[in-house]
């Protein structure tokens, strides 16, 4: 919801002495070297009346030489927030003073407080996309294609038929022992930065069952809290989202700063949340001895935009962080500095933010409502540490991937690269934000050691099996491990030589671009030298055609009787054979992939096939039976408002299931029945909530485990 008004009017007796009644305001009051398009962001707290929002308001945007500055008023779809939008950039050196004498009211009747305050805007600034942005920086400089050792592990021999372009990636897939639930998530490309990569998505044997040839820098290739897909396009500068079907729906950027492509969140109320990059002019030679008198500083911004895309939370490294800050292998005396170098940000539990600043060895959590710092965590050789460590004395150097999870412990990447001896590792740390302690509770690296240069990332699953993506390392062809709880392998894949990978995931995913009825097909019983078959329909969600290219499966006991290639007309369906002749006694488990296959792309949907030769056995199913009680994490996470809840039961037993608001007040009763053994997954609707914190609560005779979610509305 927007409300426009032009602001012109004249004022008396401003204010100044209000400003500590504001949870918010941006630019911040006396701040310098601001952009010249910059928004001005006003929020007290409260949700505003919409009604006293009217043209005898007496707002005034100031310029240096009396020149009043005409824009848009903007209340945010939170009704909280107040953005004045300029109608023209703000001049190179200006100050600008933003006045407001009152009038307006929030929904309970506080009138909001008069305020004052300036800030100037920078004589000169450089454009994001005149330079090419810094890559991970060494002690001698720049990073720039280092080639990884050729004489490392062999590749398995991949599965046939794969069908895949010849300038595809080399997948192979060297261990796999009952991984978690999904499908891996990458996005590899050449070391160029600007080389053509690929979007993928693979099944546990590194078929892909999704790729896309893109444009796309190495960054996460993801699904997002609110159930869509992400990717960064290079062409475009900005994130593009997709839906289920595959289809770009909407794209994210920053305004009035270069988007910065190392993270993104989007959120089920429909905020985003990202970060931007802009380049200033800095003497640094009146900051350092022999420093530059005219250096390129790349400092970063982080931005909360609401559903209309209005940014409603700004914070600037410039700010709130010191240039010599920087880690002693950043080069202060270089004309081009990247003293930061952000790579991650992440919604906390309590609704603040935590950033990971490579270039720093920390990270920093911040207030989303004020802005402020709350504190500062960094490694053994960072300048502002306030933590102890416990149970950890490598503690961490220039880490990604700084992510809160469900037990409310955090994990991180630590690559590790100023510590001796160098070597990269994930690691889980339990904070005291009290007593500024963090305890190393978990932590696991490759043997022998991998040392990953830049980039990597650490992924917390439901299961609590920890994905790991080793980015950009010299010694080791591994894109990706599965590691359980007790250091164990699940999974592992590799990549050919020269080809990096920023981060890898797994998340659960099927398109619904087109979908089979039924999605399994069990085979009963079919005696050794005998054959069987069933039909499915295969339908169309889409209003274009679908050009059917191919069919995949493993096992040589399936086979599809259909022509190929057909056309899937819009909204159609089309019925499918598969044949089941088993050569030998057992069970035989596979999954049929059918493929839309073009140059640059293929969208594939799977239909899972089960049959057997053994009379006596009485049920066959991809779901098994947990030999522990079992509560996850729910998903999406934050959500708004239904999210789903996973749960495992070993034994028919008496199951509650229940939430409870941040008091201990049961909210919502989802289960209070006996069950049998297995397991469940179930919708929380949580539409007649507010937003918050809640907890949720699996009991099963004597076992009990409580987890924690976020509703954002």
């Amino acid at each position: 919801m927007a409300i426009i008004f032009i602001f012109f009017s004249s004022i008396s007796n401003p204010q100044t002495s209000n400003l500590e009644k504001y949870q918010y305001i941006f630019p911040v009051p006396g701040s310098v070297q601001l952009h010249p398009e910059e928004n001005i962001i006003i929020r007290q707290g409260e949700i505003l009346n919409e009604l006293s929002l009217n043209e005898f308001n007496r707002i005034e945007v100031i310029g240096s030489h009396g020149i009043k500055h005409k824009g848009k008023l903007i209340l945010s779809s939170d009704l909280k927030t107040l953005i004045f939008d300029p109608a023209l950039p703000f001049t190179p050196g200006e100050e600008v003073t933003v006045k407001y004498n009152g009038g307006i009211k929030t929904l309970k009747g506080n009138e909001l407080m008069p305020i004052e305050f300036s800030f100037r805007v920078s004589e000169k600034l450089i454009e994001y996309d005149s330079q090419p942005l810094l890559e991970e920086t060494n002690d001698t400089g720049i990073f720039r294609n280092h080639k990884i050792n050729n004489n490392v592990s062999k590749f398995v021999k991949p599965a046939k038929n794969i069908n895949v372009p010849e300038d595809f990636p080399q997948i192979s897939v060297t261990v796999s022992n009952n991984p978690a639930p999904g499908y891996i998530f990458l996005n590899p490309k050449e070391e160029d930065v600007f080389a053509v990569g690929y979007l993928m998505i693979l099944d546990n044997g590194g078929v892909p069952i999704y790729y896309l040839k893109t444009s796309s820098r190495k960054s996460p290739f993801q699904l997002q809290h609110n159930g869509s897909l992400t990717f960064w396009n290079n062409d475009a500068n900005k994130f593009l989202e997709m839906d289920s079907s595959y289809s770009v729906i909407d794209s994210f950027s920053c305004i009035n700063f270069g988007t910065d492509f190392h993270d993104l969140h989007l959120f089920p109320n429909g905020h985003s949340l990202l970060m931007g990059v802009y380049w200033r002019t800095v003497r640094m030679d009146t900051i350092v001895a022999g420093g530059d008198s005219a250096a390129n500083v790349l400092e970063f911004v982080i931005q909360e935009q609401d559903d209309n895309k209005n940014v409603i939370f700004q914070w600037r490294t410039q700010d709130h962080f010191q240039i010599t800050d920087a880690t002693a292998d950043v080069n202060l005396l270089a004309h081009t500095i990247d003293p930061y170098h952000c790579n991650a940000i992440e919604l906390d539990s309590d609704g603040n933010l935590l950033l990971s600043s490579r270039n720093l060895d920390e990270i920093t959590k911040i207030n989303r409502q004020t802005g402020d710092l709350i504190w500062r965590w960094g490694g053994i050789k960072s300048k502002n540490n306030e933590f102890q460590f416990i149970n950890d004395q490598r503690t961490f150097s220039h880490q990604h991937d700084i992510r809160r999870i469900s037990n409310n412990n955090v994990t991180l990447f630590d690559n590790g690269n100023r510590l001796t001896p160098r070597y990269s590792r994930s690691v889980e740390y339990k904070l005291n934000e009290i007593d500024k302690t963090a305890e190393l509770v978990w932590e696991y690296y490759n043997e022998p050691k991998i040392f990953t240069y830049g980039m990597g990332g650490t992924q917390r699953l439901p299961n609590n099996n920890t994905v790991i993506g080793w980015g950009y390392n010299f010694t080791d062809l591994k894109a990706m491990s599965e590691i359980r709880p007790d250091g164990t392998i699940a999974f592992e894949l590799l990549l050919s030589n020269s080809i990096i990978n920023y981060k890898a995931y797994r998340f659960p995913w099927k398109t619904n671009l087109f979908v089979t009825d039924p999605d399994s097909i069990v085979f009963e019983y079919v005696p050794v030298g005998d054959s069987a078959m069933i039909t499915f329909n295969l339908i169309s969600n889409s209003s274009e055609d679908i050009n059917i290219t191919g069919f995949f499966n493993r096992e040589e006991a399936y086979t599809v009787e259909h022509r190929l290639p057909f056309i899937l007309s819009p909204y159609s369906s089309e019925t499918i054979e598969v044949k089941f002749k088993p050569n030998s006694n057992g069970v035989f488990r596979d999954t049929l992939h059918i493929r839309s296959d073009t140059d640059t792309s293929r969208i594939a949907q799977l239909i899972i096939l089960v049959g057997q030769t053994d009379s006596t056995v009485s049920s066959i199913t991809e779901e098994y039976t947990p030999n522990e009680f079992v509560l996850e994490q729910n998903f999406p996470n934050p959500f708004n408002p239904k999210t789903t809840i996973s749960y495992g039961i070993k034994e028919r037993s008496f199951i509650e299931l229940k939430i409870y608001d941040i008091l201990g007040r049961e909210v919502i009763i989802l289960i209070n029945r006996e069950q049998n053994a297995g397991s469940y997954k179930i919708e929380c609707d949580a539409s007649e909530l507010t937003s918050g914190i809640y907890f949720y609560r699996l009991k099963a005779g004597s076992f009990v485990e409580t987890k924690k979610m976020l509703l954002m509305k």
